[in-house]
């Protein structure tokens, strides 16, 4: 179940067409769920997701902001609030194509079972940069085994992307290793910092990141006790 104060809150943003990725940001209050389902054309059962607004949306959400407002008319997008963004930095996901273009994500990894629309859409967005030279691509696909291939009868197997910058290479082989690593003897922390900055975060990230996730499972595993 969703936290309540949480679910009152989502972000309004401008996306990119270029990138897919947000270039500006607004959060905003909405109390009364119903009137938002109203203004998407969802259940309040259904507002966990993301959904592409036009000048009315934009008007008819203003009006029932915590407090009232005039969204700008650029903001043509809106999304749940998710806690991941009390992260103290910026956390890459759907923002890996434009910090890439800026030189500050060496490698961006994606994977899931394809053909699946979101892989398709985000790896075309690639596409450009990749035959212009500025970003390198690796596809690996990986069959299903006959349990997967039971369970997902709808595709052909398991498709990861690699994207790095030039002469950033050697990071796709180094994330791969940790993967055969991972196969053999399981996560762990050494690996989960190996794979942060093999994608590009700092060391102070990664303690944050490893430290939260301890922490959440500390709380997990005191919660089952009781």
């Amino acid at each position: 179940m969703r936290n309540t104060a949480e679910s009152t809150y989502f972000v309004l943003q401008e996306i990119d067409a270029v990138t897919g990725s947000a270039i500006a940001e607004a959060r905003i209050h909405i109390a009364d769920l119903e009137k938002l389902g109203a203004v998407l054309g969802c259940s309040t059962t259904q507002l966990s997701g993301s959904w592409e607004l036009d000048p009315g949306d934009l008007e008819r959400l203003g009006a029932i902001c915590i407090p009232p407002c005039e969204p700008d008319l650029k903001l043509n997008h809106i999304e749940s609030w998710h806690p991941i963004r009390e992260t103290p930095y910026l956390v890459h996901t759907n923002f890996e194509l434009p910090l890439m273009l800026e030189g500050r994500k060496p490698l961006a990894v994606f994977h899931d079972a394809y053909p699946a629309a979101w892989l398709t859409e985000t790896l075309a967005r690639f596409d450009p940069f990749v035959h212009s030279g500025r970003l390198v691509r690796r596809i690996i696909d990986t069959p299903f085994t006959e349990a997967e291939r039971a369970r997902f009868p709808d595709f052909q197997g398991w498709r990861r992307a690699f994207f790095s910058l030039p002469g950033q290479e050697w990071r796709i082989d180094a994330f791969l290793l940790v993967l055969k690593v991972s196969a053999k003897t399981g996560w762990d922390e050494v690996l989960e910092r190996m794979e942060g900055s093999l994608l590009g975060y700092e060391d102070w990230q990664n303690d944050w990141w490893i430290e939260r996730k301890a922490r959440r499972l500390e709380a997990a595993g005191a919660h089952q006790g009781k």
